[in-house]
């Protein structure tokens, strides 16, 4: 009896080790972070994105009548920034969208933060008058909510009025005018004048969400470029770093990245990478091998997976972060201007969440890309060399002359032989032509009728 007593209490201690050895297991690997690759955007699912048309890289402008608000900070809300807002006073404060030509629109949202009172919002295809009567009413609703949508179509318009009779002031994010859903704008994107700072982060001008640290469906995971604050990602409430790596579609040069998230206390990261993370071999596990060019992968060729240790992030320097009280749910970073390919946002809450950290929208902010960065002429030219240190007149590789000014005048050649120059030989005299004869106008008289 006293041998099974023994053998029963080593089998216990044993067990016991054992049971804390299985459950210390996920602790040793928490560290780690894996990063699950999001399928590619599928025709199915062109509908749920549709393309806001009121964006000032797309040419779109924005008035309100006068004394109303604060004209710059206004015309912010067609920037792309989810981040901006306008303060709306109480009374009554009219704002018209020019979109850069008529569009097929079909719906109008943003995000409202403590205003009540009423919005009416009319189109129109011709400009008019703020107070005209030929403005059509599209939808009258309250703003109680704090997300506003309104369906305004399908309609052709290409002016949008709204009215906003407030009667607690408040402030509006988030703007946006949608177009009807096509295939095409996925397929055929719209042409981007050049502006000083564009918005890059959208996924109707190629960008995509590549990975994502968890969420039930990343699928989903383009609701964060979607350009619609209404709509979110949420990654899973277990998650204890949410991350996500965005691909712009082509290198880029960044300055200012910004976030709307559910509202939590902790830090949130920015990064602006050359390559895809599993690109740093050395710091990484699990990665595909690099191309023939010793380049990272492509986004077709990357894994389907990427495991991210501390040692990985130790060698990641973030271009800004920024830190949440608990109740901003908002974030922005400007920087030195940085080229890469790759944004990726990780979300460091400072307890242990008890919920899902969800994602509204990340933009990224650069410089839009053009055959012709700047017209430079002779005469600023030397200026420009010898500002090329300052930070207005860095140079970046791409700066082309005008054609004008690509070869001196005094190297080229004229247009023909000076009078004084002699023939080149070779040439000989020019062949004589025998002159014209004398003009000679003979009238023809034709007998007239009787």
């Amino acid at each position: 009896m006293e041998i099974m007593k023994t053998f029963t209490s080593r089998s216990s201690k044993l067990c016991t080790v054992c049971s804390l050895l299985i459950a210390a297991a996920p602790a040793l690997s928490a560290a780690d972070l894996v990063l699950q690759k999001v399928p590619p955007l599928t025709v199915e699912q062109a509908p749920a994105y549709p393309e806001n048309v009121a964006r000032q890289h797309l040419g779109a402008k924005l008035e309100t009548a006068p004394g109303d608000t604060d004209s710059k900070a206004t015309a912010a809300l067609l920037s792309g920034d989810p981040t901006a807002s306008v303060r709306l006073p109480a009374g009554t404060t009219t704002m018209m969208v020019s979109l850069a030509k008529i569009e097929n629109v079909d719906s109008l949202a943003f995000v409202n933060a403590g205003a009540k009172g009423q919005v009416t919002i009319a189109t129109s295809n011709a400009k008019l008058h703020a107070d005209s009567p030929q403005w059509k009413t599209a939808v009258e609703q309250d703003l109680s909510a704090e997300s506003v949508k309104a369906k305004i179509g399908p309609s052709e318009a290409k002016y949008v009025r709204l009215t906003f009779n407030v009667t607690e002031p408040g402030q509006i994010a988030g703007f946006g005018v949608y177009s009807t859903p096509q295939v095409s704008d996925f397929t055929a994107p719209r042409t981007r004048p050049t502006a000083e700072q564009a918005k890059l982060s959208d996924i109707h001008s190629k960008a995509r969400a590549l990975y994502v640290s968890s969420g039930s469906d990343v699928r989903q995971a383009n609701n964060m470029i979607d350009d619609q604050t209404g709509t979110s990602y949420t990654f899973a409430a277990e998650d204890g770093t949410p991350t996500t790596v965005i691909d712009l579609g082509k290198a880029s040069t960044l300055s200012r990245i910004s976030a709307v998230y559910s509202a939590g206390a902790g830090n949130i990261e920015f990064y602006v990478l050359p390559s895809l993370p599993a690109g740093n071999v050395d710091a990484m596990t699990q990665v595909s091998a690099p191309g023939a060019d010793g380049a990272s992968p492509t986004p077709d060729a990357a894994p389907k997976t990427v495991r991210m240790d501390d040692a990985a992030f130790a060698g990641m320097k973030p271009v800004g972060s920024a830190t949440d009280g608990g109740s901003e749910g908002r974030a922005s970073v400007d920087f030195a201007p940085t080229t890469g390919r790759y944004v990726m946002v990780r979300w460091l809450p400072a307890a242990q969440q008890d919920r899902s950290f969800t994602v509204a929208e990340v933009a990224a902010f650069g410089q839009a890309g053009a055959l012709l960065a700047a017209n430079t002429s002779a005469a600023s030219s030397d200026e420009a060399s010898a500002d090329e240190t300052t930070t207005e007149g860095a140079s970046d590789g791409k700066t082309m002359m005008d054609g004008k000014t690509m070869i001196d005048a005094k190297d080229m050649p004229g247009e023909g032989p000076a009078e004084e120059a002699p023939q080149s030989p070779g040439e000989g005299p020019p062949p004589t032509l025998p002159q014209a004869p004398p003009f000679t106008f003979v009238p023809v008289m034709v007998p007239s009728s009787p």
